[in-house]
């Protein structure tokens, strides 16, 4: 068998191809973390508001 030679062009799609991957996964993966952290927030909200109102039911 015989090698190909490689061109450069390929090359340089192959590189643009393997950086906009990453960048999509990188932007995909931030979005994927805000969503987990706002509703996170979310949850510690409701939860520490309902134990606050609770507290204050036992007081009185």
């Amino acid at each position: 068998m015989y090698k190909q030679k490689k061109n450069p062009h390929t090359r340089k799609y192959i590189r643009a191809k393997y950086w906009l991957k990453r960048k999509f996964l990188m932007i995909i993966t931030a979005f994927m973390i805000g969503l987990s952290n706002s509703i996170n927030e979310e949850d510690k909200s409701i939860f520490g508001n309902q134990h606050h109102i609770e507290h204050q039911d036992k007081i009185d």
